[in-house]
């Protein structure tokens, strides 16, 4: 189970640091003592209520780590909500996960109102608090036995972008999220004193990887009271932090603040970047500010339990100016890699083609029966490979040797954007039914260096369209990093040989200066 990572490193080193989190310092024995008191009072609720998922509305707060190892411990699933979402997003993902109860830390119940008041039938509400724990749930007898579960359970639901303009939920078991920490640990040795810090949100599923790698080498999580990359470079300092994990963006920000000179971390031993192309420049930047770390480029979709590949940046490979971005690398252990052709055959050795991903930390497929998605989980066979079912990632990939698995390129629309997974479809859902265009189209607009997009431009063909009033209705709908730079007007779109809008001549407006972003 998921969660035994903690409670083994609990049992075996009680009076360890755990979380560092509210400029305050918890040992493992008392995160523990907390989390068998929070989860005896919802398993008793789970109980009563036949309910097998618990929503968490907790922003970098002691209640948030232990909401999540007392849900777990309870037998639950945990549905993390993000507190920076607009609170209609809020609302559509707890309508969808279908959770009877929410816990909430003091911290974001001041926005819990505003949430409620666009749901229909709310769940229950239990702060977390010290006072609070004990006396909002059921107190049945203390108990200090982890309680049984199976490895097939769910052991939380994470919500990516929807084509459909909703988000969908990924479950993920933990068989999924086990398999995942074990590779982890055959992956990077274990590191003496390891202090891990936690950049991303619980909503976001690196957070899995900050949580349960650390407690699993009997480690220390340090969370920062807000992430700010400027900040980033004197909270690695002051803490000594030994393993970093975050988006390059985020790097990428530092090093444009100078906040990267060499031989600024030497308490880092291992640093990992994924969620979006890690350029060679912010590679070797990094590497010369933290020269005692190994530097791992992961990747893999939330349908894949957080990373499922991953390459070693080594000082010889970035020797070579012709290395402009960081390939994918190898499998995980465990996990199988395919690359193939619109009919799903293998490509020929080095050719281009879609990436296939199979292995214990596949999600079996989407929260929701309904969602179109779930048609990316296929069943297929294929010579030399042991497993049956395949995710199709829509990401373009070659393999080339000695480096492993090469991205080149996305097949659909999806884009990342400061690592985010986003489905431009729901940005376009957003933006026609606030414009009532007949049509609309969103760019990624503009691309760094390595064509990584950094914003969104929209497109409608509704003279009269109040743009102000667009950009509101995304506001209200949409997190921060999908919402479009700018509404642009335009008469008539540009079409391809078959009919579609043309998006990437609209890219090309942009390119040319056409459209100011």
């Amino acid at each position: 189970m998921l969660h035994s990572h903690f409670f083994d490193s609990a049992a075996n080193q009680p009076d360890s640091p755990a979380l560092w989190v509210d400029e305050r310092l918890y040992s493992y024995r008392e995160i523990e003592t907390r989390v068998r008191r929070l989860s005896a009072g919802l398993a008793a609720f789970a109980g009563s209520a036949c309910t097998s998922r618990c929503l968490l509305f907790a922003y970098r707060s002691v209640g948030a780590y232990v909401g999540i190892l007392g849900i777990l411990d309870a037998g639950m699933a945990y549905v993390p909500l993000n507190p920076k979402m607009p609170a209609a997003r809020i609302a559509a993902i707890i309508r969808q996960s279908g959770a009877p109860l929410m816990l909430v830390d003091r911290r974001c119940a001041e926005s819990l109102d505003e949430v409620l008041s666009l749901l229909d039938e709310p769940p229950q509400i239990v702060l977390l608090d010290a006072d609070a724990e004990e006396s909002q749930l059921p107190s049945p007898a203390f108990s200090l036995m982890q309680r049984r579960g199976a490895a097939h359970d769910i052991a939380y639901i994470l919500f990516t972008s929807g084509s459909t303009g909703s988000p969908k939920g990924v479950p993920i078991t933990h068989a999924n999220a086990d398999a995942y920490v074990n590779g982890q640990l055959q992956l990077v040795d274990k590191v003496r004193d390891a202090r891990y810090m936690q950049l991303c949100e619980l909503s976001f599923d690196p957070s899995v990887h900050d949580m349960f790698v650390c407690w699993a080498n009997g480690g220390c999580l340090y969370v920062p009271e807000n992430v700010d990359p400027v900040g980033n470079a004197s909270f690695v300092q002051t803490h000594r932090i030994t393993h970093w994990c975050s988006v390059p963006s985020v790097a990428g920000i530092m090093q444009q603040m100078r906040k990267l000179p060499a031989g600024a971390f030497p308490s880092i031993r291992v640093s990992m970047f994924g969620g979006e192309p890690l350029p060679r420049s912010l590679a070797q930047a990094w590497m010369r500010a933290a020269p005692n770390s190994r530097l791992l480029h992961m990747y893999g979709p939330t349908e894949a339990t957080v990373a499922c590949t991953c390459f070693e940046v080594t000082p010889e490979f970035l020797d070579d100016p012709q290395h402009t971005v960081i390939p994918l690398g190898q499998g995980l252990p465990g996990v199988e890699l395919m690359i193939v052709d619109a009919e799903l055959e293998p490509v020929a050795p080095g050719q281009t083609g879609e990436l296939l991903i199979a292995g214990p930390q596949l999600a079996e497929g989407y929260l929701s029966s309904d969602e179109p998605g779930n048609s990316r989980f296929i069943a297929m066979n294929y010579p030399g490979k042991t497993a049956h079912r395949w995710y199709r990632s829509s990401d373009a990939a070659r393999e080339t040797t000695p480096y492993g698995i090469v991205f080149q390129g996305r097949l659909d629309t999806q884009v990342k954007i400061r690592g985010h997974r986003l489905e431009l479809e729901e940005v376009e859902h957003v933006v026609q039914a606030a414009s009532h265009a007949a049509s609309c189209a969103v760019v990624p607009w503009p691309l760094d260096e390595v064509g990584r997009a950094t914003g969104l431009v929209a497109f409608v063909t509704n003279p009269e369209v109040e743009t102000t009033h667009v950009l509101r209705a995304c506001r209200q709908r949409l997190p921060v990093y999908a919402m479009p730079q700018r509404i642009v007007i335009i008469d008539a779109f540009p079409l391809t040989v078959n009919g579609k809008i043309d998006r990437k001549a609209l890219a090309e407006y942009c390119a040319r200066g056409e459209v100011a972003a």
